[in-house]
């Protein structure tokens, strides 16, 4: 049984075109960068601030390599929060030891 979210380009998985993810998209991928073709994702709707995708607003993350609802992110910041905070936390960490080993 199929789900109501069935994206009808799904059906065609076995033809060799590699679309863009955002709705109405017509962009080919098959001349794309490798990076756009493996995340399925054409270069203007990587960066662009608002995508529509299966019928959300959303936007893609840099860090995730996929779409996330637009409340996932601060302002127009192009990684979610959850990753930033990661990354954020690493450095802090990062940061705080090289400051303990050298103070002495």
């Amino acid at each position: 049984m199929e789900s109501e979210g069935y994206d009808e380009r799904a059906a065609a998985s076995s033809s060799s075109m590699i679309c863009c993810q955002a709705d109405h998209c017509t962009a080919d991928l098959t001349d794309a960068k490798k990076y756009h073709r493996r995340h399925k994702v054409c270069e203007f709707h990587a960066k662009a601030p608002v995508v529509v995708v299966a019928g959300m607003h959303q936007r893609f993350c840099q860090q995730c390599s996929k779409f996330h609802e637009l409340p996932e992110f601060d302002d127009m910041k192009r990684s979610c929060r959850r990753r930033l905070a990661g990354h954020n936390e690493r450095r802090r960490r990062i940061s705080s030891e090289g400051h303990g080993e050298g103070s002495t």
